[in-house]
C-alpha cells in the first residue's frame, strides 16, 4: 500500500471524526432550541457548522492525496 493512501485513509477517518462531532453539536442545537435556550442553541449550531467546514475540508484532503 502506497504511502498517500495511507494518509488518505487518516484524513478520512478524521473526515468521519469530525462529521459526528457535527452532528453532536447539531443535535444539542435542537435540544437547546426545543428548550427555547436561544443562546445555547445558537453557539452549539455556530460549532456544528465550523465542525461541518472542517470534515469538508478534511474529506478534499483525503480526495487530493488519494489520486497521487
Amino acid at each position: 500500500m502506497k504511502f498517500t493512501h495511507v494518509v488518505s485513509n487518516i484524513f478520512f477517518i478524521a473526515f468521519v471524526v469530525a462529521l459526528l462531532v457535527a452532528i453532536i453539536f447539531f443535535e444539542i442545537g435542537i435540544r437547546a432550541f426545543r428548550n427555547q435556550n436561544e443562546r445555547k442553541s445558537k453557539e452549539s449550531n455556530r460549532l456544528g457548522f465550523r465542525w461541518l467546514l472542517i470534515a469538508v475540508g478534511l474529506l478534499l484532503v483525503s480526495i487530493l492525496t488519494s489520486m497521487f
